[in-house]
């Protein structure tokens, strides 16, 4: 591998390790308790989730910021930093109202949403087709270990706040965890400041924006991956809030407990990540994620078994979702691979809005209707069952579509022999 693509990478993984402890030590799990010490119920709890997808359709715009190298820096910089104080600001405002914690959780993932459109194509421009699902794969390892480290160190916060002031409000140790988180998300753009703009890439020319955004979704090949990844938005989305809310409501889980878990899962895809990506660039992305989403499908299957007495059953959940390394590996791969090398920015732009879109909706419709058929003392559990059933029915049955994404379109074919 040329030097100067070693040293681009090294700077790209370095930015991922030290955002995702910041990302780590502010979890969607996180807020979700936030939210429920708050009295958040199911579609509270699926809007917390939700709007962040809702507004990161927004993103779509996101090419028409970025039509040159340089251009793409200064979004992917601004964007990060910014989002960064907005979640400041969420653990400060958050804590007083859930309005306030909805909104900057909403602006913080658009900032965050449309920096990482600027990401992936600035790094696109440096990673040789030939190699990408290998370099991938090691950025991936490096933001799940990052990950472990900030869950840990979240948890370890909680654990040390409530042991020497015991009558602190369970929700200050989730926002000083939540600032400390801010402020290292923060400081993860200092690498990025090294990693220069590839000035020998063609960007697409702004006129031709709109064109783009069209050709990638009558592309045959970039349509299917579209189709697979809304699916399975859809069907991660459908068990979304009671999957959020039976840890704690009929599990009586501490969010220790559940970031431990978090834990175990991410130290297992961690170890998988690179291999992933080995076993993609070889060409067996489609045998892979087919297998990983039959695997992962089988999640909510393990909750349905879990009760207050053999609570132990969700840790199942958490072993079989280590599986979703090889998905989560191939699909930024194929991406950037099956993506019109011109425009790059805008296929991956429509790529995370339409899938931002399907999960944000599920996620509102199926808060909506977990409410409904619940009683004013909360689901039972053969409601969350039957959620969970239909969580799995529709996980599985994405991995037909999964089977029919192509490994790589013409470009990319032709790419990949350079």
């Amino acid at each position: 591998m040329p030097q100067p693509i070693r040293l681009a990478m090294w700077l790209a993984n370095t930015n991922a390790a030290i955002w995702a402890v910041g990302n780590g030590l502010v979890s969607t799990t996180l807020v979700t308790f936030l939210a429920m010490d708050l009295g958040a119920r199911g579609l509270a709890v699926s809007l917390i989730l939700a709007a962040p997808r809702l507004v990161g359709v927004l993103r779509i715009a996101a090419p028409a910021m970025m039509t040159t190298g340089s251009q793409r820096k200064f979004v992917c910089l601004a964007g990060y930093l910014s989002s960064a104080v907005v979640l400041g600001a969420m653990a400060l405002w958050g804590r007083y109202h859930i309005a306030g914690l909805v909104t900057c959780w909403c602006l913080y993932h658009l900032l965050e949403y449309i920096a990482t459109v600027a990401l992936w194509s600035w790094l696109g421009d440096w990673m040789p087709p030939r190699i990408r699902g290998r370099l991938i794969g090691w950025r991936e390892r490096y933001l799940v270990i990052g990950r472990i480290v900030g869950i840990a160190a979240s948890v370890v916060i909680a654990f040390l706040w409530s042991y020497f002031d015991r009558d602190a409000p369970r929700w200050l140790p989730l926002a000083w965890s939540a600032g400390l988180g801010a402020s290292l998300m923060a400081l993860a753009v200092v690498p990025l400041l090294e990693l220069a703009p590839r000035t020998n890439i063609s960007p697409p020319r702004a006129r031709l924006l709109w064109d783009d955004l069209v050709r990638a979704l009558t592309d045959p090949a970039y349509r299917k991956l579209i189709l697979y990844s809304s699916w399975f938005a859809v069907a991660n989305a459908v068990s979304g809030p009671a999957l959020n809310l039976y840890p704690s409501r009929i599990l009586d889980l501490r969010y220790a407990d559940l970031t431990i878990l978090r834990s175990v899962m991410h130290a297992g895809q961690a170890a998988l990540a690179p291999v992933c990506g080995a076993w993609i660039d070889l060409g067996r992305t489609r045998w892979l994620m087919t297998i990983s989403q039959l695997i992962v499908a089988t999640g909510p299957l393990f909750y349905m078994l879990a009760t207050p007495d053999q609570w132990w059953w969700i840790v199942g959940a958490y072993v079989v979702w280590i599986a979703y390394a090889p998905i989560n590996v191939g699909l930024d791969t194929l991406k950037l691979r099956l993506a019109p090398t011109t425009a790059t920015a805008p296929a991956l732009a429509v790529y995370h809005a339409l899938g931002d879109l399907a999960n944000g909706v599920t996620l509102v419709v199926a808060g909506a209707v977990f409410d409904a058929v619940s009683p004013d003392t909360g689901a039972t559990p053969a409601i969350y069952a039957a959620f969970f059933l239909v969580g799995w029915l529709l996980r599985t049955s994405a991995a037909w579509l999964a089977w029919t994404v192509p490994e790589m379109s013409s470009n990319s074919a032709r790419n990949a022999a350079k």
